[in-house]
């Protein structure tokens, strides 16, 4: 069955750094050998901004958006305010101005060396990890979607805020996407509500083994999605929050719930004139899996 999606083509609309990003060999082997790879200041500071003040006016309720918003509950009973409580808001790129990360020109160059040029986003998500925020557990990203080829689906993950291992930054378990191994995953104890892991975490992601990603605002990560990864709680004063995107090629296999989560971020094809960029905020679709979709090497750009 065709896959349902909006083709767009990339917004130049960011003056800060260049449109394009070029990995260089090193980079791609990096990524396919550990099944990571940091790229510094990828993003720029102006849509950085926009990101994080487009949560607040969510949270706030100022502005109407077609997001599906998560609460921590065990802050939203604290009568906290919203944006100290509200943990996630998924499918983010049926928003206006969270698509402009799906639409970044720099994050899709950088996508398509490894996937190609035709590239839908198949869930998307904005997490904000206020102080007193559950983990979230060892797990793969695999794990959510029935769609293959494995290796043309990707995630990427930028730092809004400085993140370090104090305020639950990511962490890896480098080249543990080479087992070929979809692991089980279930409800893990100390995790928040909706977070799966894997069942096995004393002997697949031990602590020794897990590398703590510290990134500062603008930094991406991209992620196999059979890498096993995580983060840890918040256990700072000070909030942590980043938007997570997972992209795929043209996929194979069982469609099934994904087929409403898709847009088209780019393609061969070029939009017509006067065709729609993207679904406009108050089009409701169905909420997504709940989920979070994830040696070190770290490029300067």
């Amino acid at each position: 069955m065709p896959i349902k999606g909006l083709k767009v083509l990339p917004n130049p609309v960011f003056s800060e750094l260049p449109q394009n990003y070029r990995l260089s060999e090193e980079q791609k082997s990096f990524y396919w050998e550990n099944g990571y790879l940091v790229i510094k200041e990828l993003i720029d500071f102006t849509s950085l901004y926009s990101y994080k003040q487009r949560f607040l006016q969510i949270c706030k309720g100022i502005v109407d958006s077609p997001v599906m918003i998560v609460k921590e509950q065990a802050l939203f009973e604290k009568n906290l305010k919203p944006e100290e409580y509200i943990n996630k808001l998924q499918e983010i790129l049926y928003d206006d101005v969270f698509m402009t990360y799906g639409e970044h020109p720099r994050l899709l160059d950088v996508i398509s060396q490894f996937i190609g040029d035709d590239i839908t986003a198949i869930h998307s998500m904005f997490i904000n990890k206020p102080p007193g925020t559950a983990r979230h557990p060892p797990h793969q990203d695999l794990f959510y979607f029935p769609i293959r080829p494995v290796d043309k689906i990707i995630g990427s993950w930028t730092a809004v805020d400085h993140v370090n291992k104090d305020n639950g930054c990511l962490y890896v378990i480098p080249k543990s996407h080479k087992q070929d191994i979809l692991y089980p995953h279930g409800d893990v104890p100390e995790a928040g509500k909706l977070y799966h892991g894997i069942l096995n975490e004393e002997t697949l992601a031990r602590e020794h083994a897990r590398v703590s990603l510290d990134m500062a605002p603008g930094d991406t990560v991209l992620l196999h999605p059979r890498l096993l990864h995580g983060s840890g709680p918040n256990r700072t004063q000070a909030d942590a929050v980043y938007p997570h995107v997972c992209r795929t090629a043209p996929p194979e296999g069982d469609h099934g719930a994904l087929r409403e989560q898709r847009v088209r971020v780019r393609g061969r094809a070029r939009l017509r004139a006067g065709a729609p960029r993207r679904r406009r905020a108050g089009r409701r679709h169905p909420p997504g899996t709940p989920s979070q979709l994830p040696g070190h090497l770290e490029i300067q750009k």
